[in-house]
């Protein structure tokens, strides 16, 4: 413990609080920043770790990432791995440090049209570091980048995760309170309930849980939101420390229960099925709290929305973990399933209608869907050859079998479905699949059962604007899109 706390407290003192650059490197292949400062494990002999290895790997300790040596890391990972991953900012502190924001997928194949197209795939969004004090949210959610893409050659969940999923990933979304190892933000604020979709919901402490002068007054809080509209997140997950509990909206006791509540309860159940009673609504898992994130990805953009309490198991300080020994997918083991279970997952959080069944004959066709996902399914059409009839309502589980009327024969026709993924603010999905029709006894039957069917369609969401429009939105939007009270 004394050579963490030795090399804790050197990285802490001869690293300067501005931002450090991926710049020259040492004899021994340490980047340096443009202070001059090596940005290198200080009690590592030389040569103990290879040029390439994460910058917060010290022997066999992962150390919190302090926003120098995390800008270094965030930029090593971009130059090690190009074709995976692009580097940008969410926006400025009031500091001007930049809110770091990896972009992951596989983007070479994409380009050479071997890879899943990012429009067709599900959107994940991880943040850590909103209370810079919980240390492990930020190496929490480096650790994963770190795994996504140094192990892409070698871990076959990894690689999966990248080519069929779009990750972002913000790891510090308060560098200013990082510099000063604190819960709030440069102008004492807690980002963690400044965010609109509950704001004011809940007397808070003016202290500790200051909620700012009004809504999304912080540039850490409009930056989040930026990338949040943009990207419009099927999933979204903010990391906290330290009380091994697995949160999601609402924040405030007051508030009705979400609309999606079947769906967040099926996911604990699922994904957290050893430590199900740590599992449930903000308000009466933890406690009340109002403009947290969790409530922002389910206000704003009606995501699968997430706040995890990881363990801090081993603590060091009362505040949180600015280390541990034990790799963090091992000590942060339910934290870190719950991440995997999501990113497996995630296109079942909410309706998901599979079609398991076309029959029919020259004058109309019987589509049979199921909903496969965790939600109900409220609103969905089936479409062929450009008529559209709705889809009655369904429970997880359920069927139905719609009759759409027209001209058809054997050969190959286009079946599309779209549907409200989640009832919070109708986000929407879309399947297209291309049925084979052959002739049984007078009957035209498709030839693909329903496993087959549902894998091969293709997921047509919202499309993604690149991260420079995503960054470029404006506050104004932000305001038009506030959560009312529904108390």
């Amino acid at each position: 413990m004394g050579r963490l706390a030795l090399a804790l407290l050197t990285v802490i003192l001869t690293t300067p609080l501005a931002a450090a650059e991926f710049g020259p490197e040492t004899e021994d292949g340490w980047p340096i920043n443009v202070d001059g400062v090596v940005l290198r494990p200080p009690v590592a002999p030389a040569g103990q770790l290879a040029q390439g290895d994460p910058l917060n790997k010290i022997g066999p300790f992962t150390v919190y990432p302090y926003y120098p040596l995390l800008t270094a890391e965030v930029q090593r990972l971009a130059m090690d791995h190009p074709d995976l991953v692009r580097l940008t900012s969410a926006g400025k502190t009031t500091a001007q440090l930049d809110l770091w924001l990896l972009e992951i997928a596989d983007f070479a194949r994409i380009e050479s049209g071997e890879g899943i197209p990012l429009a067709e795939r599900e959107v994940v969004y991880l943040d850590g570091g909103t209370h810079s004090n919980e240390y492990s949210g930020v190496y929490f959610v480096t650790e994963l980048a770190q795994f996504l893409l140094d192990e892409y050659e070698t871990n076959e969940t990894a690689r999966w995760i990248v080519e069929n999923r779009h990750t972002w990933i913000l790891p510090m979304t308060n560098p200013d309170g990082s510099n000063a190892f604190g819960r709030l933000n440069a102008k004492l604020v807690n980002v963690n309930r400044n965010f609109p979709a509950t704001w004011g919901t809940v007397e808070e402490n003016p202290v500790l849980n200051n909620p700012g002068p009004e809504p999304a007054s912080e540039p850490e809080t409009q930056g989040v939101m930026s990338v949040m509209l943009a990207i419009q997140p099927d999933y979204v997950n903010s990391i906290h420390c330290c009380g091994n509990l697995w949160l999601h909206p609402w924040g405030a006791e007051q508030l009705e229960s979400p609309a999606d509540m079947q769906m967040f309860t099926r996911i604990c159940d699922e994904a957290f099925a050893d430590v199900r009673e740590d599992c449930g609504e903000i308000w009466s898992t933890i406690y009340p709290a109002s403009g947290t994130t969790a409530d922002e990805g389910y206000g704003l953009v009606g995501a699968s929305s997430w706040t995890y309490e990881m363990s801090g198991r081993g603590a060091i300080a009362p505040w949180g973990q600015p280390g541990i020994q034990d790799d963090v997918r091992v000590q942060e083991r339910e934290s870190w399933n719950g991440v995997m279970h999501a990113f497996l997952n995630v296109e079942k959080y909410g309706a998901r209608p599979a079609i398991i069944a076309v029959t029919g004959d020259a004058g109309a066709l019987d589509v049979t869907v199921e909903n496969v996902g965790w939600g109900n399914l409220t609103f969905g059409n089936v479409t062929l050859g450009g008529v559209s009839v709705a889809i009655p309502p369904l429970l997880p589980g359920e069927s139905a079998t719609i009759r759409v009327a027209g001209s058809f024969d054997a050969g190959t026709t286009a079946v599309a479905l779209d549907w409200q993924k989640r009832h919070w603010l109708g986000p929407q999905g879309a399947l297209t699949l291309d049925v084979p029709l052959a002739r049984e006894g007078g009957r035209l039957v498709g030839l693909l059962d329903g496993d087959a069917i549902s894998a091969a369609a293709t997921e047509d969401g919202a499309s993604v604007p690149g991260a420079p429009a995503a960054l470029g939105l404006g506050i104004v939007a932000l305001a038009a899109l506030v959560l009312r009270r529904r108390a």
